[in-house]
């Protein structure tokens, strides 16, 4: 709540109207949390997906690879604020709601400025414990202990050993 009324003292009405501040899907609008030269987080309004070869929009990044890609190249690191995050199981078809028994929590993400503005693409990780029965890959997550480490760009291999493996499950 002092996030969203946060972007609407910095935001026009119009630019804020444009936000998915609840369940957000890729292509649109959401805040993301982005570190200023000082270090200090600075909520930055960002679209959710990069756009791909042939229209495709690419939402994901393998946290393994993304650090040494070209196509993430030039990007820099952000965060997603969330209470939590959804994922469908395969067989049988089913939506299933992941949370931490701490929140917010905070998705790694990586960010950059296209043509219709700054556009962020979440990392994933292979899953583990529970959720791997749902879904083979589950997004980074931090816990506000180690968000901050992760925005100061600071060693990555590193930064994503801190990503918080136990989540709660519950369909929906």
């Amino acid at each position: 709540e002092s996030w969203i009324a946060s972007a609407r003292k910095q935001m026009d009405e119009a630019s804020f109207s444009r936000l998915s501040l609840f369940e957000v899907f890729p292509s649109q609008s959401l805040l993301a949390i982005t570190a200023d030269a000082s270090g200090k987080a600075v909520l930055t309004p960002m679209i959710w997906g990069y756009p791909g070869s042939g229209g495709k929009l690419i939402i994901n990044a393998r946290s393994e690879t993304a650090a040494h890609s070209r196509f993430f190249a030039g990007s820099s690191r952000c965060l997603i604020g969330v209470c939590g995050y959804y994922e469908w199981s395969q067989s049988p078809r089913r939506k299933y709601y992941f949370t931490s028994s701490e929140t917010p929590v905070y998705l790694a993400a990586l960010y950059k400025q296209f043509e219709d503005g700054l556009r962020m693409v979440i990392l994933t990780e292979d899953a583990v414990l529970a959720q791997a029965e749902i879904h083979d890959r589950q997004p980074v997550m931090f816990d506000k202990e180690h968000c901050a480490f992760w925005c100061r760009n600071g060693d990555y291999q590193t930064a994503l050993t801190y990503s918080m493996q136990e989540r709660l499950i519950r369909p929906v």
